[in-house]
């Protein structure tokens, strides 16, 4: 496959109001709709300009962005919605959005609940006072959405950031530090569980070391990436090779090989159009550039 047809296809596919997760799906939803437009930022067409135009409509008057057109409640995407504007050079409506990011956190942030996991529910084991970002508002933190609200902040404010821009972003990489699985790598949310070590994931894992990009490396950036790396050369799932591509880029490792076998792959396996975008986007980061890279 070359990026071209991936781009067309992806065109194809394009809804009123933006993209939806399958070819046959008619309900918009922001993270395929965000991640086409990453893929086809490169394209002067007016398809990007609409698509641009329908991801601002999508969003909440609080500054927030549902996961699916026509819900109310703002979610753990926002981040990625930020990302995707910075990104295509649209700063509109991204003032209330870093506000929203800012006021979001995970509930162990709240002293009750940080009461409860320090005294009685003791089934995880995490520091809450190291919150990171919630997927559903009055939920714990996450590692995805704590990774793409770090991206956001991280490439909203380059260079100079405000006390509570860099205290915001301290909670988060220490949420992510403390909640690693004990060989390296992210699962979903929590490393141990009961007592019992959780398997990382390939997709959590490359989107929080992307966040991660940048600062202080140590023993478990060091652990996760090796890991990272050692199960891309067998991983078969477009998504999760796409997002290991994506950051093995950004940590200035070789990623031609990887590439090779997401070229191979047919659109057969891509009809979930977030896959579709992020394969695009993965293909294209070594010769037009990474969106996920965080400069250092």
């Amino acid at each position: 496959m070359v990026t071209e047809t991936l781009r067309e296809e992806l065109l194809r596919r394009q809804l009123a109001d933006g993209w939806g997760y399958r070819s046959d799906c008619g309900q918009a939803a922001l993270e395929p709709t965000c991640l086409a437009l990453l893929a086809l930022r490169l394209q002067n067409i007016p398809a990007g300009t609409y698509g641009i135009e329908a991801l601002q409509r999508l969003q909440n008057p609080d500054g927030g962005w549902p996961a699916f057109n026509g819900d109310r409640e703002a979610c753990g995407l926002t981040g990625l919605a930020v990302l995707t504007l910075n990104t295509l050079g649209q700063p509109n409506g991204i003032e209330p959005s870093i506000e929203w990011l800012l006021r979001s956190r995970g509930r162990e942030a709240h002293w009750l609940w940080k009461w409860k996991f320090r005294t009685t529910d003791t089934r995880v084991r995490f520091d809450p006072g190291k919150f990171g970002w919630p997927w559903q508002p009055d939920t714990a933190s996450w590692v995805v959405p704590t990774a793409f609200s770090l991206l956001a902040l991280k490439q909203s404010f380059p260079d100079c950031r405000s006390a509570r821009v860099r205290d915001r972003i301290r909670l988060g990489v220490a949420m992510l530090f403390d909640r690693a699985c004990p060989q390296g790598g992210w699962n979903a949310g929590n490393g141990v569980v009961y007592g019992v070590a959780m398997r990382p994931h390939l997709d959590a894992t490359a989107i929080a070391l992307l966040a991660l990009r940048g600062e202080r490396h140590n023993d478990l950036m060091a652990r996760s990436l090796a890991w990272l790396r050692d199960q891309a050369q067998v991983c078969a799932a477009p998504w999760s090779l796409a997002w290991c591509v994506l950051t093995m880029d950004a940590y200035e490792l070789p990623t031609g090989w990887a590439q090779e076998r997401l070229e191979a792959m047919s659109l057969d396996e891509l009809d979930d159009t977030a896959t579709l975008a992020i394969v695009t986007i993965a293909l294209d980061c070594t010769t037009h550039g990474n969106p996920f890279e965080v400069l250092t």
